[in-house]
């Protein structure tokens, strides 16, 4: 669990996909408000926000500890998560009415709420608006959610959603404190800063999603020869040993490539020293292999390989891969 890569998260991407679902409850807090100094406020309704979805992080990672979420129904949950993450950029963009059904809106009670409380300036007002937006997740944020349940951890999940939202608050306080001055120009700019995101990110959940699915063809794939050539592997012997060992860090898997012979037995050895990210979780889907290793561990698996060809490997978000050639 990489805390440091899941606030960045919530900085640049997570804070703009969250801006464009749940800005609207702010702009409603602040919209009618007579008071001139409107931080307060603001950060009232973060720190309601980070409350709960740290509470919500909590409940996902028990839940996870509870069950054990199946590769393929993750990939499942990220497609739906990249579809309604591209479904929120072209409602952004106005491409098409259709996308306004990809987006999610205030429930009916939470916009009476608004319309009976928006013109007070008590405190709770905000806490509660800021509760609320756990109603309105924005795509990002339901990767995260997927991210907590794996986790396995109520702690870990705990501070997943937590990072996370911290990550969004500076721009919701930059958006909070400037909303009423906000021109019409720099609205339009932001939503198309915001729906380009979030067409990158989509794409990149999708393509995780193709990992866990093991398909054949994904983005890693594809550019494996174009980042090989540019990394440090290229200038270093590659020779074929089915006795492996896979270093885990914070940042995925060392090697990422490598070659065995088949048909004859490899003994692949996963080893992690002060690992906090999800590429603990280990998955080899074509040989059944699935690991949850501790941030400091060591474990060892044999299998045959059979056929020759190219095999992914991945963590159980398909955020971290490589890739195992079978050759002759």
């Amino acid at each position: 669990m990489n805390l440091g890569l899941i606030f960045f998260t919530g900085l640049t991407t997570g804070g703009l996909s969250c801006l464009a679902v749940q800005g609207g409850l702010l702009v409603s807090l602040i919209a009618n408000l007579k008071s001139r100094f409107l931080f307060l406020p603001v950060l009232m309704f973060l720190l309601s926000k980070a409350t709960v979805y740290a509470v919500l992080g909590f409940l996902l990672g028990l839940f996870g500890s509870k069950i054990s979420l199946n590769p393929a129904i993750a990939a499942v949950f990220q497609i739906f998560t990249a579809l309604f993450m591209f479904g929120t950029a072209m409602n952004l963009l106005n491409i098409h009415p259709i996308f306004r059904y990809l987006t999610i809106t205030p429930p009916a009670f939470v916009r009476r709420f608004l319309k009976s409380t928006n013109k007070s300036e008590a405190l709770f007002t905000p806490l509660i608006l800021g509760a609320l937006t756990v109603l309105i997740p924005c795509g990002v944020t339901q990767a995260m959610e997927v991210l907590a349940i794996n986790s396995a951890n109520p702690i870990q999940g705990a501070l997943i959603m937590l990072f996370f939202v911290l990550g969004t608050v500076p721009l919701f306080v930059l958006f909070g404190v400037s909303a009423a001055r906000f021109s019409a120009t720099w609205q339009v700019q932001f939503s198309r800063v915001a729906s380009t995101l979030l067409i990158v990110f989509s794409l990149y959940v999708f393509n995780s999603s193709l990992i866990l699915f093991n398909a054949p063809i994904t983005f890693s794939t594809l550019t494996r020869p174009l980042r090989w050539f540019f990394s440090a592997e290229r200038f270093e012997s590659n020779p074929v040993n089915n006795q492996i060992t896979i270093n885990i860090n914070n940042s995925g898997y060392s090697p990422k490539y490598f070659q065995v012979k088949v048909n004859q037995p490899v003994q692949l050895t996963l080893v992690s020293k002060n690992v906090r990210s999800c590429a603990l979780a280990f998955v080899f889907k074509s040989f059944n292999i699935r690991a949850i290793l501790k941030p400091t561990d060591k474990q060892t698996f044999t299998f045959t390989p059979t056929k020759t060809g190219s095999y992914l490997y991945s963590c159980s978000m398909g955020m971290y891969s490589g890739t195992m050639e079978v050759v002759q």
